[in-house]
């Protein structure tokens, strides 16, 4: 196995009771790479992202993260989501603090990372999604996009040595995408490894380097932009991008 591959994935399954939602998937992910994972409603999406960071157990199949098991009985899930950083659809930022202890205060806790330290990291990150001015606001405070791109300056903190973003745009006002996808093409092109789920073409189309299609719980189609939005080989493939956009 190349010593670039973060994820190992094998046989991964996932049943809801008798509902089997992922039926097996084997992948491969790359350091470097910009994974976007498109699809149908109910294809699997979702739980496919949230086992990647143990958010949800597999039922069955292998998760090795860089060469190590993290299915095993050894594996500390909160030490796995330190190198794992997840943004999700609805923000979950701490309410009752505001936007500078939302960032800080896993540094804190997390990295026993001195409060002056802390805060300086915090402010160098809030200015980078240009939010420096919201460093004192609360999330009541905020904007959806705000929120959002606070999110991610708060996963982006631990320094993870990979993204997930669950539909981070599923929640916003169509005005406030742009700054959020913003933020992401910019981890992107700084070299990010990220798997991004989503239901922005436009987005996928532009900065993925790979492009999974998930229906009915497995991968239905991979390759790269061009292969997928232009020459998608897939029936299912080619009748969910007829449905979301005009390339077929």
């Amino acid at each position: 196995m190349s010593g670039n591959v973060l994820f190992d994935i094998q046989g991964l399954k996932k049943n809801f009771g008798e509902v089997e939602v992922l039926k097996g998937i084997d992948l491969k992910i790359e350091k470097g790479e910009v994974v976007v994972v498109i699809g149908p409603s109910g294809s699997g999406k979702s739980t496919f992202i949230r086992c990647l960071n143990l958010l949800e157990t597999p039922t069955d199949g292998k998760i090795l993260f860089e060469g190590v098991d993290i299915m095993g009985k050894d594996t500390k899930a909160n030490l796995h989501r330190e190198k794992v950083g997840m943004v999700f659809q609805q923000f979950n930022l701490f309410n009752n603090l505001s936007v500078l202890d939302n960032i800080t205060v896993s540094l804190k806790k997390v990295k026993k990372m001195p409060e002056a330290q802390a805060k300086e990291k915090a402010l160098k990150l809030l200015d980078r999604v240009g939010l420096t001015d919201k460093a004192d606001a609360y999330p009541s405070q905020l904007s959806g996009g705000q929120k959002q791109r606070i999110a991610i300056v708060r996963a982006m903190a631990l320094d993870p040595d990979v993204m997930l973003f669950d539909e981070p745009t599923s929640a916003l006002d169509p005005e406030m995408v742009g700054e959020v996808l913003k933020v992401i093409q910019e981890l992107a092109e700084e070299g990010v490894t990220m798997v991004v789920v989503t239901h922005e073409m436009g987005f996928a189309r532009k900065v993925g380097t790979r492009i999974l299609f998930m229906d009915g719980g497995v991968i239905a189609e991979e390759g790269t932009p061009e292969q997928i939005f232009e020459h998608p080989q897939n029936e299912r493939t080619q009748d969910f991008l007829s449905k979301v956009i005009n390339v077929i």
